[in-house]
């Protein structure tokens, strides 16, 4: 009986480390993607690709900017960036990279930025409320992320607070 119960507990001790090790590629494959999206948001903030930049938010995304009233559904989020693109350029800093953290369907991740605005009318500014209107923005980020029923991953709720210049 001894035996049996030692390979009993070796059995269960082996299925789980190996759904463990499981369980850690398919974070770690997730955390890649989101790293991915991270980095496609980055290129489509710097060349003020609209389509590109709203191809990585849920379509129930929620921007909330310090300040500022919140800004609800992707298709509200592109109308709010169409007069911040026009109204400047801007190139992204990465003070410290996304720290994604996954849970099931549901993942966070925690990074800062420096932003870094040029304005193409300086007489006009950035009018758009909530949005970045300093030469230089430092800041810290804090997102919400879900997997859609595709398996892929969106931002769902956007927030930062500034850090001192």
């Amino acid at each position: 009986m001894r035996f049996r119960s030692r390979r009993v507990l070796a059995g269960l001790s082996l299925m789980a480390s190996l759904t463990y090790g499981t369980v850690q590629a398919d974070t770690q494959a997730d955390v890649e993607a989101i790293e991915r999206l991270y980095a496609n948001w980055r290129e489509a903030v710097e060349s003020a690709d609209i389509p590109s930049y709203v191809a990585v938010l849920d379509a129930d995304v929620r921007l909330l900017p310090p300040g500022a009233e919140a800004v609800v559904g992707a298709a509200n989020y592109a109308r709010f960036l169409e007069p911040v693109f026009a109204a400047a350029d801007y190139r992204i800093e990465v003070v410290r990279s996304p720290v994604v953290e996954v849970f099931g369907d549901v993942a966070l991740a925690e990074y800062e930025y420096v932003i870094h605005l040029a304005l193409k009318n300086p007489d006009v500014g950035v009018q758009q409320s909530g949005a970045l209107t300093a030469e230089r923005s430092a800041a810290r980020y804090m997102d919400v992320l879900r997997r859609d029923a595709d398996g892929q991953w969106a931002v769902y709720r956007h927030a930062w607070h500034d850090q001192p210049n």
